[in-house]
């Protein structure tokens, strides 16, 4: 491995080039002759991109993109006034139709109807509370509320735009829990086992941080010999950000041959 310090070295489709200073220098002091570094990258553990099929115009966007969040935070807001309508007209649909059958029932107990009447007077009321729900759960999407603590890291819709059906307008990141997604050897399953300690010099950041084994893949691509594996920072640092890269020294994991 030493003898490629110069070049490209791809490791499962991961790509970093080694020079003869620097990052190399630091993890040749750290790795022994049987601990080759392993490329990594850093992943958010929760992300979201959020897009509706509302066709309505946006009203008021609160976070531009890089802006921190809080969970429950007011993202977007839609104008949703035709929809409310339609919703206040669907309720009282639904009470109407409430009244019929308890009029209807009313007159059962009397003899004055019959029980199909009966029946299809609750049928209507139960088709008018549905609808009514339905509205309702669609004026819930007027408004885009924070899932967790985080940033806005792609924005694609601006104020009084309508959003394309079904296409992401927003994407958030949480800054608060990442993972190290790592490509490892196959041959690594010989000797490494989850709970593993090791450490992860991140590129850009230049600080070398210590991580566990979280994780193994369950499948070995065949083509590449390698398999996906997944780690935690034992210690936050507020530097690190998602799509950061670095290199892994793992002292378990045997050498590629």
């Amino acid at each position: 491995m030493r003898h490629f310090m110069n070049r490209w070295l791809v490791v499962g489709g991961l790509v970093a080039l080694m020079g003869p200073l620097g990052t190399a220098n630091a993890i040749a002091q750290m790795q022994s002759k049987d601990s080759p570094p392993i490329r990594g990258i850093v992943r958010a553990l929760h992300q979201a991109s959020i897009g509706t099929d509302l066709p309505v115009k946006v009203v008021k966007i609160n976070f531009r993109e890089a802006e921190a969040f809080r969970k429950g935070d007011t993202l977007v807001t839609f104008d949703c006034r035709r929809l409310e309508a339609e919703h206040q007209a669907a309720v009282a649909t639904s009470r109407e139709m409430s009244l019929n059958l308890k009029s209807q029932t009313y007159l059962d107990s009397r003899g004055a109807v019959g029980k199909l009447d009966v029946e299809i007077s609750k049928a209507r009321a139960d088709k008018a509370e549905a609808e009514a729900t339905a509205i309702a759960a669609r004026i819930a999407q007027c408004t885009i509320v924070a899932p967790f603590d985080g940033r806005v890291t792609e924005l694609k819709i601006n104020e009084h735009e309508v959003p394309a059906s079904g296409q992401p307008f927003i994407s958030l990141v949480d800054e608060t829990q990442f993972q190290i997604e790592l490509i490892l050897p196959s041959n690594a399953l010989r000797s490494l086992e989850t709970g593993s300690s090791f450490q992860f010099q991140v590129d850009e950041t230049g600080i070398s941080y210590g991580a566990k084994l979280e994780r193994i893949g369950a499948v070995v691509d065949p083509v590449s010999q390698s398999i996906k594996a997944i780690a935690t920072f034992e210690t936050p640092d507020r530097r690190i950000i998602a799509g950061m890269s670095g290199t892994a020294v793992i002292p378990s994991l045997e050498a590629v041959k």
